[in-house]
């Protein structure tokens, strides 16, 4: 029992010591309900851990399974006291707070527990099978019920009395020696037996609710009209029949009050889930046999009860499984538009995924530990998992979905790869879990460059400078922080879209680990990894520590200046070149007058307010950055020396008062605002540095504290360990960094958008391309989120609108409706968004942005990198930029 913890330990141990399947239930209860057991056993009972509620589940399957055996351990105890354990177990569960992650977890523990009906609960139950016994039957039959069935289930009652009592039915129902009363009573006593152990079939669990008038009226009715349709041939209207049904049973299980009632249209549901499960098998097996020929019509009404299931069951996080639903039905009443259909299919296949492997992840974790503690076989341990995965109607969803995902990549022959930056390369073929990896790893690839598989990437890191290739295992956004650095720094990157292109392309190359390949990315998603006959690898740099072009940023940095000015005069020499771009980009609105976007108010605080606050401690934090490029030679030591260093500033680089009171009267009392980083190391013509260094968010400006503290957070960005790599790779010294803050009244946008002035994926200067999203910017910006962003490009000579890609982003960041800096995910319910359902609406957003970038690019005299918002009025929209900068891109 080594591998268990302290709670499967102590399951194992009651296990053994309890012989009896009651014994066995009453310690399940006592977990609940006796503080001295459950603090024995390190079990929460008020809020248990999920992977306890898990073992529970397992332990009570591997009971009812007979896999665990249960022995007569003498005693009287009738099935009353199984019962009434069941009970109390269930009433137990009751008062847990559901999460997304335990509610499937609890809603698998509940139809493993006897029932406790009445007919259970009194004195003396199943009077009926001693009746029988007692009866004028042959010898060998009235033997058998009375010595093998009747005083085992009345002493001692287990899962293995079903099992006797099934045997002993199959071998007399057809017997010539007994009676018709016999058959009829013993019918009946199996219908009994099987309802005590929760082993009826759907009809008849259907039928006895029905009997007993529940749920309720339209329940009864909708019972009615879902057996009419599972004689049917109707596979869609037993699918609409079935979600009706069970839609109505949860919300009675949900209102009713705890008892035997709830219990029993609880159980109805799990066998009607059950029959979900079949059906959705049939539905399956229909798509992959159309194979690129998919019913659309069919296939959504059949995904979208799928959702409808996987929601009721608790299977799927309910609000995201409906929002898909939402969705599915508003595609319904329109056209066919295979775009939109790609982006709501890849959202619902990762609802499905992120499931299963949650589930698959949390039973593998302890099934194995707790199945050999308890004796039981490892296959039968390791068949468990998957059957709880495969067993699921979430299953058969993923089945559905990904017959559909094919079809409807091949309708638009979209490309399994997406090139964030085309091209080809050489380096030693590595892989690693992500950049993070490899970055710990980096001292093995000082001498060449390296070709990277990553599985994941959070958006945000910083490339390695000896990386001269990635190809990494998901989508992402290509305007994104990362996405930008790849493009200044030249690697050659390609994202897969979906996993099994990445997966395939991974796994066939086991030969060429470690060797020497060519890595070619077409921008038409063709990616290709060959041995390179050429030699050595080429194509990066290959230290960081001796980066080949040094850049000066503090011969132009006036650190003089010290108080707080408007944007429009700040300086790229005093306050950077965000707070200066943000100065020029109201003055272009002010100078149009009908200019079509608006622009953010706001003021800047120079280089020279975070030079004064630093004085006193300089020699010591020059010392320690020095220290940094010593010491941070592997990724981990260079998180630990970048905290560091955060924790000196904000110890000890105190924000003036006065310059907190001049940033207040620059906006009305109550304004939330942006506070931005406007370092002179970023934004640059040569260096990006496209999130390096951090914004605060939803800062009340009227509360000091709050506005102080945001101003120092941005300080202290200059050591995100990503900030502090980039310079040094890039050959700046720390020392010469200055950090000025750009301070904007917030504009809560519905939309946000990234646009480049000309296409830097494939070079077409005749190009705008846009990247847009669902609520704030940092979803593009740090593509933290799995899914894609809409994908426009517009032509300039033509005017037009080229839809790339429509968003399958699950979730919204948006601010808290309190002070929070930190902005909240909300679901994202498409059929909502008229970007996403109204290509008129779609044409005219797209246009205006790409207008104000070329406006910008125009302006600021070279190609811009523009962030923005878009906010929705009714069918209307205003479109709002917020910061440009120089593009950046490799030559």
């Amino acid at each position: 029992m080594k591998d268990l913890d302290d709670f499967g330990k102590a399951l194992v141990q009651a296990n053994h010591d309890n012989g009896s399947w009651r014994q066995k239930l009453e310690y399940i209860k006592n977990l609940f309900d006796d503080d001295k057991c459950a603090s024995h056993a390190g079990f929460n009972a008020g809020n248990p851990a999920t992977s306890h509620l898990a073992v529970i589940s397992v332990y009570l399957h591997f009971l009812s399974t007979g896999q665990v055996p249960c022995y007569d351990v003498g005693g009287h105890h009738r099935p009353c006291d199984h019962a009434k354990c069941a009970s109390a177990i269930d009433e137990a569960l009751d008062k847990i707070h559901k999460t997304p992650t335990n509610a499937y977890v609890i809603r698998k523990i509940r139809p493993l527990l006897p029932s406790y009906g009445g007919d259970y609960t009194v004195s003396v139950p199943f009077t009926r099978i001693r009746d029988i016994a007692h009866s004028n039957l042959p010898k060998d039959l009235k033997d058998d019920i009375k010595h093998n069935l009747q005083n085992k289930l009345h002493r001692c009652a287990g899962p293995e009395d079903l099992v006797t009592a099934e045997r002993i039915w199959a071998n007399s129902k057809d017997r010539g020696d007994v009676s018709g009363q016999y058959k009829e009573q013993m019918w009946t006593f199996m219908g009994e037996i099987r309802e005590f152990f929760n082993a009826g079939g759907l009809e008849d669990k259907l039928n006895d609710i029905k009997s007993k008038g529940l749920p309720n009226s339209e329940g009864i009715g909708l019972i009615d009209a879902f057996l009419a349709a599972k004689h049917g041939q109707d596979l869609a209207q037993k699918l609409s029949a079935l979600v009706a049904l069970r839609a109505n049973l949860n919300e009675y299980v949900a209102n009713a009050a705890h008892g035997p009632e709830r219990q029993s249209v609880r159980f109805a549901d799990v066998q009607v889930e059950q029959y979900a499960f079949v059906l959705l098998a049939e539905a399956a097996k229909i798509f992959e046999d159309q194979g690129h020929n998919v019913d659309w019509q069919f296939a959504l009404t059949a995904a979208g009860s799928a959702l409808e299931n996987g929601r009721l069951s608790e299977s799927l996080k309910a609000d995201e499984a409906a929002s898909l639903y939402a969705e599915s039905q508003d595609m319904l009443k329109k056209p066919l538009d295979l775009g939109r259909y790609k982006a709501w299919l890849d959202r619902a296949v990762r609802l499905c995924t992120t499931f299963s492997d949650a589930m698959q992840d949390l039973f593998l974790a302890h099934v194995g530990s707790i199945g050999r503690g308890l004796g039981v076989d490892d296959h039968a341990a390791k068949v468990f998992v998957e059957a709880e995965v495969r067993a699921s109607v979430v299953f058969q969803l993923s089945r559905v979905l990904s017959a559909a995902v094919k079809s409807a990549k091949n309708a638009m022959n979209a490309p399994p790869w997406s090139a964030l930056q085309p091209g080809a390369t050489t380096g030693k073929l590595v892989a690693y879990d992500n950049i993070a990896d490899l970055l710990n790893k980096i001292g093995e690839h000082k001498d060449a460059p390296v070709i990277a598989f990553l599985n994941s990437a959070e958006g945000d890191e910083d490339i390695p400078p000896s990386v001269a290739g990635v190809v990494l295992g998901h989508e992402l956004p290509l305007l994104s922080h990362l996405g930008v650095r790849a493009r200044q720094q030249g690697v050659i990157f390609a994202c897969s879209d979906g996993a099994e292109a990445y997966h395939t392309l991974k796994g066939s190359m086991a030969s060429l680990w470690g060797k020497t390949v060519t890595l070619d990315v077409n921008i038409g998603g063709v990616v290709s990894v060959l041995e390179s006959k050429g030699g050595a690898a080429g194509g990066a740099q290959l230290s960081q520590s001796t980066p080949q072009l040094p850049i000066d940023i503090a011969s132009s940095s006036d650190m003089t200046a010290t108080s707080v000015v408007t944007c429009s005069k700040a300086t790229e020499a005093t306050c950077g070149a965000k707070s200066s771009a943000a100065g020029e980009i109201l003055a272009l609105v002010e100078k149009q007058g009908g200019c079509d976007f608006a622009a953010p108010p706001g003021c800047a605080l120079p280089f020279g307010a975070m030079m004064a606050a630093a004085k006193g401690s300089w020699p010591a934090y020059s010392a320690a950055a020095d220290d940094f490029n010593a010491k941070a030679v592997k990724g981990e030591t260079a998180d630990v020396l970048a905290a560091e260093m955060r924790k000196m500033i904000g110890a000890q680089w105190k924000v003036d008062d006065k310059m907190i009171a001049a940033i207040q009267t620059s906006f009305p009392a109550a304004a939330k605002v942006m506070v931005r980083s406007s370092a002179n190391c970023e934004d640059l013509q040569k260096v990006s540095g496209a999130g390096l260094y951090d914004s605060i968010a939803n800062v009340d400006v009227g509360d000091k504290v709050a506005l102080s503290r945001a101003v120092s957070l941005v300080w202290q960005s200059l050591w995100t360990k990503r900030a502090a790599m980039s310079r040094r790779g890039a050959g700046m010294k720390h020392t010469d960094a200055a950090m000025g803050v750009l301070v904007q009244q917030m504009v809560v946008g519905d939309l946000s958008f990234i646009a480049f002035s000309s296409n830097p994926i494939t070079r077409n200067t005749n190009e705008v391309y846009v990247e847009m999203c669902v609520g704030m910017g940092e979803t593009l910006a740090s593509a933290n989120q799995p899914g894609t962003p809409y994908r426009f490009t517009f032509d300039k000579a033509k005017k037009t609108v080229n839809v790339q890609a429509l968003s399958s982003f699950s979730l919204a960041l948006v601010p808290p409706p309190g002070g929070s800096f930190d902005l909240i995910e909300k679901v994202i319910d498409y059929s909502k968004i008229p970007l996403h359902t109204d290509p008129a609406f779609r044409q005219d957003v797209v246009t205006r942005i790409a207008k104000a970038v070329m406006a910008l690019a125009d302006a600021r005299g070279s190609a811009q990198d523009v962030e923005g918002v878009v906010v929705l009025k009714g069918s209307a929209a205003d479109v709002h930029i917020v910061q440009a900068r120089p593009m950046v891109l490799a030559d």
